[in-house]
């Protein structure tokens, strides 16, 4: 008998491991391909599912924001915001502060000196301390300026901006730029107007700035007849002229200012007097 060491012993069971690994790796049978299963029919749908995924997604992304959707600009520069949305108006801004108009370093509407070099502005309504985000629409550059000032108290105006903003904004050399300006807070943020500040600072509609004492009195009486309680506020012009603002009435309610507004339009039309809505202050 052979020892199990004998090398005819190992031959054998070399032979055999082969034959036992051939067996155990022996290629599997061919399967037939049948007409298709779930995993086939997804495949097929997939591009179809995955093009309308991708249009759903670019429609959501393009939709304009809740912001400007909801609250529309109202035209001839009229703002207009929802309860709870931002304060949002379009139309055309100029600026002041220059070295010949003799504004730098008086005093704003709200108590501070004037500086041309300041983030600051002039709106009719808004809350003197709020914030606005102004954009000028021909070359979309930005800026936050805060609200220290009443005006501009031109035709078709309806923001005036520092020097410093109008040079932000790109337009001081060409004096005037067709901007958008919605409220935001001190960080840039979109805030709503708190609707407080109507009952606590009314709108007056103002109808004429006059110098002449004579003038002033009589259009005084010919709108007390009318329209109740008229008010004068001294105020000094760009090229340092004394006049007299007279207004008209005190609202808490924009849409009631905006009705007497028209009123006075109709009747003063033929002296080329354009009334338009302020605040007290």
């Amino acid at each position: 008998m052979l020892s199990l060491f004998h090398p005819s012993n190992w031959s054998q069971a070399c032979v055999s491991w082969i034959h036992e690994i051939q067996v155990a790796f022996d290629p599997p049978v061919p399967v037939v391909p049948g007409r298709g299963g779930f995993l086939r029919i997804m495949r097929w749908r997939a591009p179809g599912l995955a093009g309308l995924v991708l249009l759903s997604f670019t429609l959501h992304c393009t939709r304009p924001p809740a912001s400007l959707a909801l609250a529309p600009v109202g035209s001839h520069g009229r703002g207009s915001a929802l309860e709870g949305q931002p304060y949002i108006e379009e139309g055309t801004a100029s600026w002041y502060g220059g070295d010949g108009d003799g504004f730098s370093g008086r005093p704003t509407a709200n108590g501070d000196t004037f500086d041309p070099d300041q983030f600051t502005c002039a709106h009719r309504t808004l809350p003197l301390g709020a914030f606005v985000e102004v954009e000028n629409l021909d070359n979309r550059k930005r800026v936050v300026l805060r609200v220290n000032d009443r005006g501009p108290f031109l035709k078709n105006r309806v923001l005036d901006v520092s020097r410093r903003g109008a040079k932000e904004l790109g337009f001081q050399g060409q004096g005037t730029a067709r901007v958008r300006l919605r409220t935001v807070d001190a960080m840039g943020l979109p805030v709503a107007l708190d609707p407080a500040f109507d009952r606590a600072n009314p709108y007056v509609v103002q109808v004429a700035s006059l110098t002449n004492p004579k003038n002033i009195e009589a259009l005084t009486r010919e709108l007390e007849n009318t329209f109740g309680v008229v008010t004068l506020q001294s105020a000094t012009t760009k090229g340092g002229l004394s006049v007299k603002r007279v207004r008209v009435g005190s609202y808490t309610s924009r849409q009631d200012a905006e009705q007497t507004a028209q009123q006075l339009a109709k009747i003063l039309k033929d002296r080329g007097v354009e009334p338009f809505i302020t605040r007290q202050r």
